[in-house]
């Protein structure tokens, strides 16, 4: 199985970046992007990728990334809830998703391909991540992608101690979705 973790936080040793190698673990194999290790810019909106039936062409980090993803069986997204939305790294990587489209606006990841995604706030309250998880969904049903969605409220910016606890949990959902 072809599997991506695309961690969306800034801070190498929070609560995303903990999740994100916990599940590291449990696959292996799987290719993690830290996207603020990357350099790279949102969508320059050249439409490039639709008029050609290509990937994007803007010369940066995501270039080689983007195409490999269309391959995947389950994309692991993380991110931090800032604001009750996600990071702005992982907005900035997802808008350049519009290359994973072709020129009918057919999405180009294969058939059955899986995304589970991950926010960690430290809200209490679960449906302080609703509006993030709910845009994901409609961005991810544009895919095709099967769509799930796990929240850990609780966090703390000062410690790991609830996506410990929660880790488990956390990997019993992913165990049922996948």
């Amino acid at each position: 199985m072809k599997v991506f973790i695309i961690n969306g936080s800034p801070r190498k040793k929070g609560n995303s970046a903990f999740v994100a190698n916990s599940l590291l673990e449990k696959y292996p194999e799987a290719n993690l992007i830290n996207l603020n290790d990357l350099t790279f810019k949102g969508c320059q909106s050249c439409y490039s990728c639709r008029k050609n039936n290509t990937f994007c062409v803007v010369n940066d980090d995501l270039k080689d990334i983007l195409p490999e993803l269309v391959d995947a069986d389950l994309l692991i997204v993380i991110s931090p809830n800032y604001y009750g939305f996600i990071s702005g790294q992982l907005k900035l990587f997802l808008d350049r998703w519009y290359c994973l489209k072709d020129a009918n606006r057919v999405s180009k990841f294969k058939n059955a391909a899986k995304m589970f995604f991950v926010m960690t706030q430290g809200a209490q309250n679960r449906d302080h991540a609703s509006l993030a998880t709910n845009w994901l969904k409609k961005i991810a049903e544009g895919f095709n992608l099967k769509y799930y969605a796990y929240v850990i409220p609780g966090c703390s910016s000062e410690n790991v101690d609830m996506a410990k606890m929660k880790i488990d949990d956390l990997k019993m959902h992913l165990n049922m979705f996948v």
